[in-house]
């Protein structure tokens, strides 16, 4: 009696096993439309922004060096090179010479390094999600060309591993291009902050809070 009991027990436990890994080689599998779908969304924003990195990257160091330039010779107001800047680096810089006070100085010079930390933050989580949607491809084909070995199946076998390897190589292409869009970036909006920094550390402290 008692080894029917224990029997039966096993044959239970084997049969429940195999319901949940049945269950977890479903759900794997279905998630690989949605990785390789996520896989040509990543890889379209990075392309996307890269075009506008490289397009408006000269005329950020452009615009920079003006602003080097006017700080080293000028430094009037009313010489500032506002023309030349159109985008946020531009309308905080216009803020921060018509600022009247200190404290709306540093509130101005927090406010853009918010949106340099967020501009930052989407380029860093284009770097980490590639890579990591390229290694899901990866591992959410190996049971099924596993199992096209098991059985013989080379076609079967074949298909998956080059599923495997193509999402490997495009989610570390869309990783190495957020790289590199990051550390232009960071280069870009530290020398940014740096040029508020100093416009607010000119600005009149004669209404700043104490």
């Amino acid at each position: 009696m008692q080894r029917r009991l224990d029997s039966t027990r096993q044959i239970f436990s084997r049969y429940i096993m195999n319901v949940l890994i049945e269950s977890l080689v479903f759900i794997s599998s279905g998630l690989l439309i949605p990785c390789v779908a996520l896989l040509f969304i990543l890889l379209g924003d990075s392309l996307n922004k890269t075009f506008h990195s490289f397009r408006n990257h000269n005329k950020q160091l452009l615009q920079l060096d003006q602003v080097r330039h006017w700080i080293r010779d000028s430094r009037e107001p009313s010489t500032f090179p506002l023309t030349a800047l159109s985008d946020e680096f531009g309308e905080y810089s216009s803020a921060l010479l018509a600022a009247d006070n200190q404290a709306l100085a540093i509130h101005l010079l927090a406010e853009f390094e918010a949106i340099s930390e967020k501009k930052l933050a989407s380029l860093n989580r284009l770097a980490r999600l590639g890579p990591m949607t390229g290694l899901l491809g990866t591992l959410i084909p190996m049971g099924p060309a596993l199992d096209g070995l098991a059985n013989g199946d080379i076609a079967r076998l074949a298909g998956q591993m080059q599923v495997a390897f193509t999402t490997t190589v495009i989610g570390l292409v869309i990783g190495g291009i957020g790289v590199v869009l990051v550390q232009r970036q960071a280069q870009i909006s530290k020398r940014q902050l740096a040029a508020l920094d100093y416009l607010c550390d000119t600005t009149p402290q004669k209404h700043s809070i104490k």
